[in-house]
């Protein structure tokens, strides 16, 4: 017989794991408003492209505050000019510009030197970017035109070079460039050193497919990187070397590797040189922002500060492929991306902590009878909210239905699962400028307030506005397909922005275009990818693509001034009114304290700032005291 105390017991014991079991779950499921996008509610009020500051205006200066004129006039002083040398015209103008708009600098634009001389006199750039093909290196008078903009503290920036004869059989040019001996007119190299404190991400090897350490380094033989032919030439005396190749074949000490990318000082100025088309697309800008931070004490731009993950194309609502599924998982799509593909994703974002943007899609398929699941959406939106993921808006399809066919499909299948649902981010892939804006103006897409789009090799804003009022993201990564290149390409963007939009093609796993279109080797791909990035750039935050439009919007509008007065470096920002995220980048120099924000160090050398006041001061110390007793 059980005892009044020990049934008492037993009841409340039961009607506790009921509750647990039961209501908790009730609970979460009224709490989880998960038919309100919660990403649209705020996207009106952030600024908008006419917020956006442009390089080259003229604007007044603001007046400092009373007894601060001391320390704030200094911020408030002529911001750097930037100036290109060649065609307006060019992919790498287009580079040049876009660095110059973001870090805030202002710039001037001439096709030769004759024309910034007869323009400007000696001139009062702090950089000088040349395109080599519009300087006569051989009639000597505009070296020694180059040689005094250098010698008054102009720093030169050579995203290529002039021919090897011309260098080779000219000493004070290559004196000039930092170039001690032209050691082979042309050599293939098949892998890449890069120094560590150079781009954020560290040093590393980037080693051919020969290389006994290079599978065990990165699986995977889409990994290695394609072989380049340039020039070999030896560092001269001055000459820091940041990039050099490793020539295929040869047997020699690595400082007498092929040189890429290196410095050489001249006094207070610096001459850059770049070998080897390093310089040719979006990586231009990172490469920029690391020779900014190497011309002075310190080095402090702005930055977006957000690390993206797209999952485009997932899901998909409906019951497509079906012959496919059963032969290579026995099973529906829809069972696929929700027993296999999110448990696995879930937890690998969850590992390295990003965020995911799903790019939902109802249907691929818009010409078969299958149709899309409204409880699939259901339950997908409740798993979205609990583990703080967004859904976007697919914008393509597998068959060949017009986006605005499949606009109109789309909006009546929400309309009738949930009474509509309004999207803040569409996934535009490929798509051209116009089709998009067309889109952009169908009920459906009304809230939409960000596009992502894919990279096209030559676009030279990874972020900016698409129109008035919508912005732009660029996504700068297959994460299904990890690369030395994109490797090189996405530290280059932490570098210059602080930003990575990584994309994974899902589609592919309900429409394989090839035996390794599989869903096993494809989270293997997608495991490698954010691992890497997740321990490389664990500094900078996770966001979704409308979090991440947020900070675009306050990136593109901010204007600011720093300046140092011995220990103390002060900031001044305007233009927004919410937080503000730098990368400061120190040499053997370490933050004591900051007044007006806070840091985070994301590698030695290199400091996440966030500012939350106009104004802020950062204290710096030595790195290492025992080398300043």
């Amino acid at each position: 017989m059980i005892s009044r105390r020990n049934y008492f017991a037993i009841t409340i014991l039961m009607a506790t794991v009921l509750f647990l079991c039961m209501c908790l779950n009730s609970l979460k499921d009224g709490w989880n408003d998960y038919a309100v996008n919660r990403y649209t509610e705020t996207a009106e009020n952030y600024p908008s492209q006419i917020n956006m500051y442009l390089p080259g205006g003229e604007e007044e200066e603001p007046a400092p505050e009373e007894g601060t004129e001391d320390v704030w006039s200094l911020a408030a002083a002529s911001r750097d000019r930037v100036v290109w040398i060649g065609p307006e015209d060019s992919a790498l103008y287009g580079v040049v510009e876009a660095w110059v708009t973001y870090t805030k600098r202002d710039i001037a634009a001439y096709p030769s030197l004759t024309a910034l001389k007869a323009a400007e006199g000696e001139g009062t750039a702090w950089m000088l970017v040349t395109d080599p093909a519009c300087v006569d290196w051989e009639s000597g008078e505009e070296l020694e035109l180059l040689e005094g903009y250098v010698e008054a503290g102009t720093h030169l920036v050579l995203p290529g070079l002039p021919e090897v004869s011309v260098i080779e059989g000219n000493k004070k040019l290559r004196d000039f460039l930092g170039i001690r001996k032209v050691l082979e007119q042309e050599t293939t190299v098949t892998g890449y050193y890069l120094r560590e404190g150079f781009l954020l991400g560290g040093g590393t090897f980037y080693l051919d497919r020969e290389s006994p350490d290079a599978e065990e380094l990165l699986p995977g033989s889409e990994a290695y990187p394609g072989e380049k032919t340039f020039p070999w030439y030896l560092p001269g005396y001055g000459t820091k070397v940041y990039m050099r190749g490793i020539a295929a074949g040869e047997q020699v000490k690595a400082e007498n590797y092929p040189i890429m990318l290196w410095r050489k000082s001249h006094g207070t100025a610096s001459v850059f040189a770049v070998n080897g088309g390093l310089m040719d697309g979006l990586q231009g800008m990172g490469l920029l922002s690391a020779m900014a931070a190497e011309t002075d004490s310190y080095g402090l731009y702005p930055v977006v500060n957000a690390q993206n993950m797209i999952l485009a194309g997932y899901p998909s609502l409906a019951d497509e492929n079906p012959e496919e599924m059963e032969r290579l998982y026995s099973r529906s799509v829809k069972q696929v991306f929700q027993e296999l593909l999110w448990p696995n994703i879930a937890a690998v974002l969850e590992k390295h902590r990003y965020k995911a943007t799903c790019m939902m899609t109802p249907q691929y398929d818009y010409t078969d009878d299958n149709l899309p699941d409204g409880r699939q959406l259901a339950y997908y939106l409740k798993i979205f909210n609990e583990h703080g993921a967004e859904t976007g808006l697919w914008g393509l399809s597998v068959s060949d239905t017009p986006l605005a066919g499949k606009l109109a499909s789309d909006g009546a299948f929400l309309r009738e699962a949930l009474g509509g649902y309004g999207f803040a981010s569409l996934y535009a892939g490929d798509m051209e400028d116009l089709e998009i804006r067309e889109a952009l103006g169908e009920e459906l897409l009304g809230s939409v307030r960000t596009v992502v789009r894919e990279h096209d090799g030559t676009q030279a804003m990874p972020v900016g506005f698409l129109s008035g009022d919508v912005t732009e993201q660029r996504v700068i990564g297959d994460g299904l397909t990890y690369t030395y290149e994109s490797d090189f390409l996405v530290r280059c963007m932490e570098t210059a922005l602080g930003y990575f939009s990584i994309s994974f093609d899902l589609s592919r796993v309900a429409y394989p275009e090839e035996d390794g279109d599989g869903w096993e080797q494809l989270s293997k791909a997608l495991g490698t990818t954010i691992g890497i990035y997740g321990q490389s750039f664990r500094g900078f935050h996770a966001t979704t693509a409308s979090e991440c439009d947020a900070r675009i919007r306050q990136f593109l509008a901010l204007d600011y001034r720093d300046s140092r007065i011995d220990d103390a470096i002060h900031l001044q920002v305007e233009g927004i009114t919410g937080p503000a995220w730098f990368v400061l980048r120190t040499h053997n120099e370490a933050i004591e304290d900051m007044e007006g924000g806070s840091w985070q160090e994301l590698e030695e050398g290199a400091y996440l700032i966030e500012v939350t006041d106009k104004r802020a001061v950062l204290t710096l110390k030595p790195a290492d005291e025992r080398f300043y007793r």
